[in-house]
């Protein structure tokens, strides 16, 4: 076939850096920069993450942009992203399954209060933390899409019992599902482990709140896997300071990198990453998004078509 000229837009990575080596394997597209592009006409497919402001502009027949993370709200927003223009995210089972031992560590972690045994290793201390089986430990999950099911695989293996709040009702198998209002205060007030990996969307947005956070129990952790915007920050400090939940985990954040001198940095009962709990590797991610433009060439629905009306 011809060769596709993919045009990376991003302010903040380098995705040619990140992805460029991946498309080795995909001869018949060419990764290229904006100052690259010989003719603007000629492009109708983008690669993006956080673009300009402006960033789509140049390219009056753009048809395809292939977000460059699993997220694609910061996309929908764009000024710049036409209506005619389809738009996919990274649906990489690789990077759910990393997301899931990432979300597991803490879920064990906290299980067993592995963190206790560092306190007492650091003070001489040998004493047995109070044991709690996986069966007495239950496990919420907010969102059952997928990043979320491989995750709820291994906790219902493990024999965790789970929960998970999703926008419609569906057949979780081992997993039971909730959903509304009533299914999410269900989730804060049963679950001694919350996970969110929900997508951001206008009905997603600030979900974890004060009326949230004050439900949850007074033994909990929250595991913040999702985006920064769910999170009520001002709130989530208030709720630590109540002791309800006891601790949260955050990988993201309303801004990243965290500002100097935020009160995660140094609060007692948070514990932070730099968004880090999954990542996409150079030859998956360009194989997905060449299998995307590909199907979308042929007339074919791409895997990860987002849906605008639905934000994900």
């Amino acid at each position: 076939m011809d060769r596709i000229d993919l045009v990376c837009l991003c302010m903040q990575y380098d995705l040619k850096e990140m992805y460029g080596a991946g498309f080795a394997g995909h001869p018949w597209i060419r990764l290229v920069f904006p100052d690259e592009v010989s003719d603007p006409a000629a492009i109708r497919h983008a690669l993006a993450f956080r673009p300009a402001p402006d960033a789509f502009d140049a390219y009056p027949n753009l048809k395809l942009v292939c977000g460059g993370g699993a997220g694609v709200d910061t996309l929908l927003a764009h000024p710049g992203l036409r209506p005619e223009i389809a738009l996919t995210r990274m649906v990489n089972p690789e990077q759910a399954r990393m997301m899931a031992t990432f979300a597991l560590w803490y879920i064990t972690g906290w299980q067993r209060r592995m963190w206790d045994y560092a306190a007492q290793q650091r003070v001489e201390v040998w004493n047995t933390v109070n044991l709690v089986t996986p069966a007495e430990f239950p496990v919420g999950l907010l969102g059952f899409g997928n990043m979320a099911r491989p995750l709820a695989q291994a906790l219902t293996a493990l024999g965790y019992p789970v929960t998970a709040f999703a926008g419609s009702p569906r057949d979780g198998g081992d997993v039971r599902i909730v959903t509304g209002p009533e299914g999410l205060a269900e989730i804060a007030r049963g679950s001694r482990a919350v996970v969110n990996l929900l997508p951001l969307t206008e009905a997603t947005r600030g979900i974890l709140s004060a009326g949230f956070l004050d439900a949850m129990r007074d033994d909990a952790m929250l595991i913040q896997l999702g985006r920064g915007g769910h999170l009520v920050e001002a709130d989530l400090l208030a709720a630590l300071d109540r002791g309800r939940p006891a601790m949260a985990a955050l990988d993201v954040m309303a801004t990243e990198p965290l500002p100097a001198g935020h009160p995660f940095w140094h609060h007692p009962h948070v514990m932070l990453t730099p968004h880090v709990a999954s990542e996409s590797d150079a030859a998956t991610a360009a194989r997905i998004i060449a299998e995307s433009i590909l199907a979308f060439e042929r007339g074919e629905r791409p895997a990860g078509l987002v849906d605008r009306d639905r934000g994900y």
